[in-house]
């Protein structure tokens, strides 16, 4: 391209429609990365309360097992924070949810695992642990934000939830965000082996080395070359 076609670019709006479009791709792949890494980190710990609950582990007398599994764990995964109260909650998760609708395990199966324990201790209905974890999928809330409408028991009050005129236009600002505060929970960067010190530069690389490679192979089966 010669030099007068690449001024005309840059001097129009072309330049910004490029650089526009540059800039969601890679919002737009950091935030399936971070959901990726969220429900696959909610599926081990749902496995790991599965197997806890299939051996009929029981707080008492399976108290030094689970113990001694966290020590263990610890051990060879010192990052991902696997304490005994977690796992007893990865169980308590599961025997919740084993025979919950199946919407509900989907919903659950996608929030961030600070939401989970939230519901797990403060509601007890499905319907209404259904309500608010979809809710929160939806609206982008935040641990604290679910917690606030827990505490206003908003299921009963849904005429309370505040409106927005322009909610359309910021949702998908709203879930970036809370894709991003996904993407550096501390257990999801442990989960990546990340420690939560991790610096962001470090971060940053890992980030768009991930949506580079997952661009290759979409690009690949295109054109069978990357």
């Amino acid at each position: 391209m010669d030099e007068k076609k690449i001024k005309n670019i840059q001097d129009g709006g072309l330049y910004d429609e490029i650089l526009q479009q540059a800039v969601a791709e890679i919002k737009s792949g950091r935030n399936n990365i971070a959901r990726q890494v969220n429900a696959t980190a909610i599926g081990v710990y749902w496995n790991i309360g599965k197997l806890l609950s299939e051996r009929k582990i029981e707080k008492g007398h399976g108290a030094g097992v689970v113990n001694r599994l966290s020590i263990d764990l610890k051990a060879e995964f010192p990052e991902m924070g696997l304490s005994s109260r977690n796992l007893w909650e990865m169980k308590r998760f599961y025997e919740r949810y084993k025979q919950a609708d199946p919407k509900l395990q989907q919903a659950v199966a996608v929030l961030p695992w600070g939401h989970n324990i939230l519901l797990l201790n403060k509601i007890n209905a499905n319907d209404e642990a259904y309500w608010y974890a979809k809710k929160s999928i939806e609206l982008g809330w935040s641990r604290n934000i679910l917690l606030n409408y827990l505490k206003a028991d908003s299921y009963h009050n849904e005429t309370d939830l505040p409106k927005s005129h322009n909610f359309k236009k910021v949702l998908p600002e709203i879930l970036a965000e809370q894709a991003e505060d996904m993407l550096k929970a501390s257990y999801n960067l442990a989960f990546l082996g990340l420690t939560k010190s991790v610096k962001e530069r470090e971060l940053e690389q890992r980030l768009s080395s991930s949506i580079f490679n997952q661009s290759c192979f979409d690009f690949n089966r295109l054109t069978a070359y990357c």
